[in-house]
């Protein structure tokens, strides 16, 4: 005799609660929900890869989608399949090739989420030695961009990947300089990149940088109402939120 299948149960057991859209889809399409667990039932299990290398995968697709919901879901799958914090690090470092720096922004959330869940004191890690002259310098940069404060996104790629972040800054520092354009007008592409994006954090930063360099607000308001002929009027909402009018 078949026992009935109990959705809300399975996942009370997964996460130790009962999330808030699983019970919605139990009470509007409890048969969808009986679906889709079971065929996340049949996918994440030991396969031809590893339950936890499936999470660990889950949690980079959703860093770089810059979905920080479902990244902190697989963050916990990962964890209790036996992923470690430098395995998680390392994983979210790939991101940075995909989807750049954003996904290292988001994937900070999954580390902190990690560090909670495993008990770790902040500072325990694989940080290289301060003393070592590339990471100083990279440092030393990121300092300065950021007006005299290290970013945390900064001291936490330092603290698991220190190699991935002097890179990145060599990269940055190569491509972000006055040259053939000047560094606000490119500055304000990435403002414009962000506003068409939708991507409030990514906004924030570049149009700092782009006041940084003399950028005014009526020329943030120009960029924004150029994105918006090529991603629409939701281009504006996004970029607006960062114009002040005096």
């Amino acid at each position: 005799m078949s026992t009935e299948f109990n959705g809300l149960e399975f996942f009370e057991q997964v996460y130790g609660q009962v999330p808030e859209w699983v019970a919605k889809m139990h009470h509007f399409a409890p048969k969808a929900l009986e679906y889709y667990t079971k065929l996340r039932g049949e996918i994440l299990v030991d396969g031809a890869l590893s339950k936890k290398e499936k999470e660990l995968i889950l949690v980079g697709i959703n860093a770089a989608r810059r979905y920080e919901r479902s990244m902190i879901y697989h963050t916990k799958g990962a964890i209790d399949s036996g992923a470690t914090l430098e395995e998680l690090a390392d994983i979210l470092s790939v991101c940075i090739i995909s989807r750049g720096i954003p996904a290292w922004f988001t994937g900070v959330k999954a580390l902190e989420y990690a560090v909670s869940e495993l008990g770790v004191k902040q500072g325990d890690g694989s940080s290289a030695s301060f003393s070592d002259e590339a990471a100083v310098s990279a440092l030393a940069y990121y300092e300065k961009e950021a007006g005299g404060e290290l970013p945390g996104w900064v001291k936490v790629l330092h603290q698991y990947n220190p190699a991935c972040l002097e890179g990145y800054a060599d990269l940055r520092k190569t491509v972000l300089r006055d040259h053939v354009v000047s560094r606000k007008l490119k500055e304000l592409v990435l403002v414009g990149i962000n506003v068409a994006e939708m991507y409030p954090k990514g906004i924030e930063l570049h149009t700092q940088g782009a006041k940084k360099f003399g950028a005014t607000d009526a020329e943030i308001a120009d960029v924004s109402l150029v994105a918006l002929l090529t991603a629409g009027i939701p281009a504006w909402f996004e970029g607006s939120d960062f114009l002040e009018v005096k």
